[in-house]
């Protein structure tokens, strides 16, 4: 009589390679390697390397703030760091390794965790930057572009501050956060779960992890508060400029510019459109819009006074390097899972 095994952490035993002769003939060394392999597949299907990658991020900064200096408001921010590392665990555990719970819950329940934790990790970063690093570094930034420039660009443009230029570049600014949560909306809700969401995901957790750990390694206020006796009068705007001061002061971590995420993100998304147009051409326009939105908030960074141009720069490198970086390491993770007979990242059936 056949016996019914459900799919799982114990299942696809076809998957796995059968013991040859000389495995068979060393009881001792046989054991080791097949337990030391059944581990290793037992960690493949759980966690893909976009898991990875928000979970080291999360242990990073759970050890930066166990340096810190013992205060309430630390105690307070690691015990949001553990419940968001806990969060990730659980999505990741539940939607590869229960089987039993239907593939469409699993499948909602891991995007909440996956975008939940990316969101977090942002929003935690006006109470953790002061805790981890109480300094500043602007006086390194303003001469590092004062070598390059001469002067200080955002200083240098204050010359077009008139209301039409400040609220033209004030709406691409603000854009920057719907242009964020429309692209995961389609990425992950709204189109065929392919490869593309495996390289849009893990490229994300790359860009938005390693800035963050940037905001970390080289705090700083940007122009419009370090500078801000050296500009002639405050920036003329008028609702979009409103819009994104509000914004601003309600959710910035104030100290989060080098590397500038406003630049690395709408870039990157840009360029994954693009080249995800190559094979899917419904997204040729979008990428050529993403890109002109990116180039007017690239400028607006500096224009508004919120970064160095520095900071700009290494957005600038950050989204192109990850953007070369990840169709490389999804294929070799995709050969690395198909090796030890588990699913793709994004399939939960």
């Amino acid at each position: 009589m056949a016996s019914m095994q459900p799919e799982g952490l114990g299942a696809k035993q076809s998957a796995e390679p059968s013991l040859g002769a000389d495995e068979a003939a060393e009881p001792a060394g046989g054991v080791s390697k097949v337990g030391s392999r059944a581990s290793a597949s037992l960690w493949m299907r759980l966690f893909t390397m976009q898991d990875g990658i928000l979970i080291g991020y999360l242990v990073i900064v759970s050890l930066l703030l166990w340096r810190a200096d013992p205060s309430a408001a630390s105690t307070s921010s690691a015990r949001g760091v553990y419940l968001c590392l806990s969060g990730v665990v659980f999505g990741t555990v539940l939607a590869r390794g229960v089987p039993d719970v239907p593939s469409a819950v699993r499948g909602v329940v891991y995007r909440i965790a996956m975008v939940g934790a990316v969101l977090y990790n942002y929003l935690a970063l006006r109470d953790l930057l002061p805790i981890i690093r109480p300094d500043s570094l602007d006086a390194q930034l303003l001469a590092i572009d004062k070598a390059i420039f001469g002067v200080e660009p955002a200083l240098w443009l204050e010359r077009f501050n008139h209301r039409p230029i400040v609220e033209w570049f004030s709406f691409f600014y603000f854009s920057y956060f719907f242009i964020c949560g429309g692209y995961a909306l389609v990425a992950f809700c709204f189109t065929k779960i392919n490869r593309y969401t495996t390289e849009f995901a893990l490229g994300t957790a790359l860009v938005y992890s390693i800035g963050q750990l940037g905001y970390m390694a080289v705090p700083g206020y940007g122009p419009i508060r370090y500078l801000e006796h050296e500009f002639a009068g405050p920036v003329n705007g008028g609702f979009w400029w409103s819009c994104v001061w509000a914004t601003v002061q309600a959710g910035s971590a104030m100290k989060d510019i080098f590397p500038s995420l406003h630049t690395a993100g709408p870039l990157f998304f840009a360029l994954y459109a693009l080249r995800r147009a190559k094979e899917e051409p419904k997204w040729l326009w979008p990428g050529r819009i993403s890109a002109f939105f990116s180039f007017n908030i690239i400028i607006s960074t500096v224009f508004l006074r919120w970064h160095y141009v520095i900071d700009v720069f290494a957005g600038i490198a950050l989204a192109v390097s990850v953007r070369w970086a990840v169709p490389r390491i999804v294929t070799w993770e995709e050969k690395r899972r198909a090796r030890f007979g588990s699913a793709g990242a994004w399939i939960f059936s």
